[in-house]
């Protein structure tokens, strides 16, 4: 008897291509990842141009006149003080008589220092000044409504020598007469 062997290979045989099958089902989607750490950051942007400036207003109204004073005495002080001189009382006192026989008249107070201290300790010095001349001609009659005051500290010398005579003559109360009547 004969047998036959049929000894077989390991290569396959596959057929011609069908047609692509239909999509399949999505699922669901997952969750979602955190966030990532900040980058550095940028540098700053240029500064910007300033625009054009806008037109002037109208002119206001011109106020009243005021009143034209005049220098009629100063009272001189020492160094760092704000006392009067016993032999500066007389000019206060004239400057009270003065004002209490002329009704009209308003007085002016305008306190100065040297250039020593600091601009601040120099204001509160003339301002100082000022108060006590202030309150010494009150007390001598003259109306508070008719005195008028301001305290310029070192701001306004009356003279620019660095001598002594010239600082003396900078540590002063300005006495300063008006006439009510030029206001009319």
């Amino acid at each position: 008897m004969l047998m036959l062997f049929v000894v077989g290979c390991s290569q396959k045989f596959y057929g011609p291509s069908g047609a692509p099958g239909a999509q399949g089902v999505s699922g669901v989607a997952g969750p979602a990842g955190s966030m990532g750490p900040a980058g550095p950051q940028g540098p700053a942007g240029q500064q910007g141009v300033a625009g054009v400036q806008g037109p002037a207003g109208p002119a206001g109204i011109q106020g009243p006149a005021g009143l034209p004073w005049t220098t009629f005495k100063d009272i001189l002080f020492d160094s760092n003080n704000a006392t009067i001189r016993t032999n500066e009382m007389v000019k206060v006192s004239e400057i009270a008589d003065y004002a209490k026989q002329n009704p009209s008249v308003n007085v002016g107070l305008d306190g100065h220092t040297d250039p020593f201290g600091t601009d601040g300790y120099n204001q509160g010095l003339s301002e100082r000044r000022v108060g006590v001349i202030r309150d010494a001609l009150i007390q001598a009659g003259v109306a508070a409504s008719r005195i008028h005051s301001g305290a310029f500290g070192e701001s306004r010398p009356k003279c620019n020598d660095n001598t002594r005579e010239c600082w003396q003559r900078d540590r002063r109360v300005e006495v300063l007469i008006s006439s009510d009547v030029a206001r009319k």
